[in-house]
């Protein structure tokens, strides 16, 4: 027979399991992991109480490691505990006095029906009729067909971009860089025939003045 000691410390770690597949199940929506752990917590409860903290440990570990929420929580605990501490009604967290806090509340004393007038404002307002909502509705085949149709505008546009830089680099390539060679290459061969032509000269020149 179990003495009290040890059966308050197996409600208590039979309560952390059921909190932790509750928390596991909440963050996650998977029922796949919260069976899972609800398994391992049933073949837990064949160990002894060290085995099922350390358990314990590990799953919450692992969910610590997988879920986001908990990671910002831890690291918003270690840089501001006081935020999970509770607090007495009767301390109030502020450096106020009594006379100040009551000036504080009455001067936003106007703000108080304000807000509630525009609260109840929003109960007035009107709800659309249902043959709006239901037009809104038939639009929606239409809209799903627009939308194909600019998803397919969008490529063949995308397309035809393509297609003109090609057409563009192909002219440069050709038009622009083939012009510049060819005109390179005729002013070379002009400048060719002027040097034969100047020698030319050059020799008709001396064989006139032997003569």
């Amino acid at each position: 027979m179990e003495a009290q000691p040890d059966k308050t410390a197996t409600a208590t770690i039979e309560l952390l399991e059921h909190r932790l597949r509750r928390i596991e199940y909440i963050l996650s929506g998977d029922e796949e992991a919260s069976n899972v752990l609800q398994q391992a917590a049933a073949q837990g409860k064949e160990c002894n109480i060290n085995a099922r903290i350390s358990k314990l440990e590990d799953a919450l570990s692992n969910l610590s490691s997988k879920s986001r929420v908990i990671q910002d929580l831890l690291r918003l605990y270690a840089r501001y505990p006081d935020l999970f501490q509770p607090i007495a009604a009767k301390d109030v967290p502020t450096s106020l006095t009594a006379p100040e806090i009551l000036a504080v509340i009455s001067s936003c004393a106007t703000l108080y029906p304000t807000t509630a007038s525009r609260l109840t404002s929003l109960q007035d307002l009107p709800i659309p009729a249902a043959e709006h909502s239901a037009s809104l509705i038939a639009l929606q085949p239409r809209l799903g067909r627009v939308e194909l149709q600019q998803e397919s505008q969008a490529r063949d546009l995308a397309a035809l971009q393509s297609r003109t830089a090609a057409v563009i680099q192909r002219w440069f390539e050709l038009g622009v860089l083939g012009g510049g060679e060819c005109w390179t290459e005729w002013e070379d061969r002009v400048e060719t025939v002027e040097k034969k032509i100047r020698q030319e000269e050059v020799v008709r020149a001396r064989e006139a003045d032997a003569v």
